[in-house]
């Protein structure tokens, strides 16, 4: 049976919002080191793969976590993005 959350694509190119771009500036939410870097690294340019290369396998939960708090996105109707995890 298959719990938990289905992984992105390697390939997923996530977009930081107005919100991130501000949070940059201003560090109004007082980010921890690991996610003000990758959400600086987040350039609307680098796939998944070169984030989780530059800051380690925590990436896409990282990823995630700046999702939920309206600082990055990523197109999710494209279902190549999407896989379960192996």
């Amino acid at each position: 049976m298959f719990v938990g959350y289905i992984r992105l694509d390697t390939n997923v190119i996530p977009l930081k919002t107005e919100a991130g771009a501000t949070e940059i500036r201003t560090r109004a939410m007082r980010l921890d080191a690991r996610l003000r870097s990758l959400l600086i690294l987040v350039d609307g340019h680098k796939p998944l793969s070169n984030l989780q290369a530059a800051l380690g396998d925590g990436a896409e939960e990282n990823l995630r976590r700046l999702r939920e708090l309206g600082l990055v996105t990523w197109d999710d109707s494209l279902s190549s993005q999407m896989q379960r995890p192996s």
